[in-house]
């Protein structure tokens, strides 16, 4: 009966996600240890960049800070066991980047922004999205519905993304947390994004 409400509830997040992304997520192979790095990323474009990012702009509200999420890397690792734990698709949403935070508040500063990469934005948010729907589905149905505990929580500091700027990346991390019958330390999501006071999820990569 658990299985099959995990199940159920996996297909709604994965709507969400997909809605989320704008469009039908991408297939991308992607490097687990840094899920922004792909094949061909040197990208040649007839269109410049602030051209590209005004087109994927359209449509969304600028936004000043990051929303929701939590005040620190451990707070939002807790609130993630305990989303899996009970299922809680609304808190699981809640605590990934935006299309719009990443659209001003991640992209313009990240390397990719920048040549000789110059990477659409548009792709690189269906790159990210393309794992987060699938990350978020393995967890799920794996521990959805069981007991879980945090135990620590370990993050490289990402000093290759972001360029300038206060926003920080972290990741690769590595989760330690009890189940029911054992203590195991595995990576259950990708990279948090951290802004002035606040984490966020930039993905749901994971080793599952």
């Amino acid at each position: 009966m658990t299985d099959m409400r995990a199940s159920v509830l996996v297909v709604g997040l994965v709507g969400l996600l997909a809605c989320g992304s704008g469009g039908k997520p991408a297939e991308v192979a992607v490097d687990t240890t840094r899920p922004w790095a792909k094949p061909g990323d040197v990208v040649d474009s007839i269109l410049p960049m602030p051209e590209l990012l005004r087109r994927f702009r359209v449509g969304l509200t600028q936004p000043t800070e990051l929303e929701g999420g939590a005040a620190s890397r451990d707070a939002l690792a807790a609130r993630f066991i305990g989303a899996i734990a009970t299922q809680d698709t609304v808190a699981l949403r809640g605590m990934l980047l935006s299309r719009a935070e990443f659209a001003w508040l991640m992209f313009p500063d990240h390397r990719y922004a920048e040549p000789p990469y110059e990477l659409d934005p548009g792709i690189f948010w269906l790159q990210l999205t393309a794992e987060n729907s699938k990350g978020v589905e393995r967890v799920l149905q794996r521990y959805g519905g069981q007991p879980l505990a945090l135990e620590r929580l370990t993050c490289d500091a990402d000093t290759l993304q972001m360029l300038r700027g206060p926003t920080k990346l972290w990741g690769p991390c590595r989760v330690r947390y009890r189940t029911a019958d054992s203590t195991l330390t595995r990576q259950l999501f990708g990279s948090m994004i951290e802004r002035n006071g606040r984490v966020k999820l930039v993905s749901y990569n994971n080793e599952f």
